[in-house]
């Protein structure tokens, strides 16, 4: 049994431990308290830091890693259709395959240890095994016309088969119907009973931009004008995206609504009285040009909102200190309610809350070494008021450090992106 001491233990179920310890046996926690309290023989003291759970990171996409700075100053339609002109006609598996193994060590790097990993060919799951991330990896199904409903569905299931072989207690499979305007009504459909017959977790895209909600409601708008020139049928729903998922029957305790922007108070009762989660990523949608979700008012109704960086193709950097910041500015959040957003809220949005997401007794020892440079009297205010990702000293995944070297997997990147002329 091994002793990991702090100035301040954070368990993000109570209240914060100074001068704490926890112990650490099997990569479970066995003890939480006041390091006098917590007994064993070898004790690895860290001074001047905070110990606190591995952060949750609700909604990410490791394989587009490589697209970082390749798609700014655009409108979302436009950014849209250039990720998916790059991705289809430039990079290989073996670039994303390189992309994902660079954004898991990106998550490491800030402390995350958990993801809700979106993926589309497969290698997000590939690198959270690679690296030990837990979380739930959920695979993307497309397709915008009825007709391809059937074929969509048949490739969605044989991967999700192939998958599941791999699957352990805290590192799982879902799926993800991406968004209203990639997937048809009968996809929708197929795909909601396919999840719910095999107890599959399911996230979506939803309520993004008002393109989207231009798209749903009259059939209108970028989105709109985008299906007609490809032929495909465009059908006016008369409501909003959030009241499109209710209606095909996709919303409850199964289903992460990711961003959830464009809602009303109608929305967010539907969000609430089915149990939906909600992911928030404030920093991708600021640099997206989209509003400000409504994210107080979802707490204050109860619904149980968590945090996501979404991928590098639409943010700076992989930092929940950052996330964590624009939420508790937008929002007026404190800064105990934001840590709680980034690590056992997370949890629960993805059915993980048994396991981990915070120090309770019992939980894998997935956990943070935070520097806060000094003595400080309120760790939390400390530590998301001023960290950042760079501020992280260790992390460790089941009570073993790992390597947050992400060095050579720049340079791998890098090297893709200038053989493919995409710099």
């Amino acid at each position: 049994m091994t002793v990991y001491e702090a100035d301040w233990v954070c368990p993000a179920t109570s209240e914060p431990i100074r001068d704490g310890a926890i112990a650490v046996e099997h990569g479970r926690i066995v003890l939480v308290g006041p390091r006098d309290e917590v007994l064993g023989l070898e004790r690895v003291r860290y001074p001047g830091c905070v110990l606190i759970p591995g952060f949750v990171n609700t909604h990410a996409h490791l394989e587009l890693t490589i697209f970082h700075g390749l798609l700014e100053n655009l409108a979302f339609g436009d950014w849209i259709a250039k990720l998916v002109r790059i991705k289809y006609s430039a990079l290989d598996r073996d670039a994303l395959r390189a992309s994902a193994r660079l954004g898991a060590l990106e998550m490491l790097h800030a402390g995350i240890t958990t993801v809700g990993e979106v993926m589309d060919a497969g290698t997000g799951w590939e690198a959270m095994r690679e690296f030990g991330l837990q979380g739930v990896a959920y695979q993307e199904v497309f397709g915008p016309g009825d007709d391809t409903a059937p074929e969509s569905l048949h490739g969605l299931q044989a991967r999700v088969r192939d998958y599941r072989r791999q699957e352990t207690a805290t590192r799982r499979i879902g799926i993800s119907p991406h968004a209203p305007y990639t997937v048809s009504q009968k996809l929708y459909e197929t795909a909601r009973d396919y999840a719910r017959s095999e107890k599959l977790l399911m996230t979506a895209h939803i309520a993004e931009s008002h393109d989207e909600t231009l798209f749903v409601r009259d059939g209108a708008g970028h989105f709109g004008d985008a299906h007609r020139k490809r032929g495909i049928q465009v059908k006016a729903r008369h409501c909003s995206p959030v009241a499109y998922l209710e209606r095909l029957g996709l919303l409850g305790p199964d289903m992460l609504l990711v961003h959830a922007i464009e809602t009303g108070e109608e929305d967010l009762r539907r969000i609430r009285d089915t149990g939906s989660f909600v992911a928030h990523c404030p920093r991708s949608n600021a640099k997206l040009g989209h509003q400000v979700a409504h994210v107080a008012e979802m707490r204050e109704l109860g619904i149980p909102v968590s945090l996501g960086t979404d991928s590098t193709a639409s943010n700076d950097s992989i930092d929940i200190f950052a996330e964590m910041r624009l939420a508790m500015a937008q929002q007026g959040l404190s800064a105990s309610e934001a840590f709680s957003m980034a690590t056992i809220e997370g949890a629960r949005a993805l059915g993980l809350d048994p396991f981990l997401g915070s120090l309770d007794l019992g939980k894998r020892a997935d956990f943070v070494i935070v520097d806060t440079d000094g003595v400080v009297d309120n760790p939390l205010d400390a530590m998301v008021n001023f960290a950042s990702g760079a501020r992280v000293k260790t992390t460790f995944l089941s009570g073993t450090t790992v390597s947050m070297d992400a060095s050579e997997g720049h340079r791998e990147v890098e090297r893709i992106k200038k053989s493919l002329f995409l710099r």
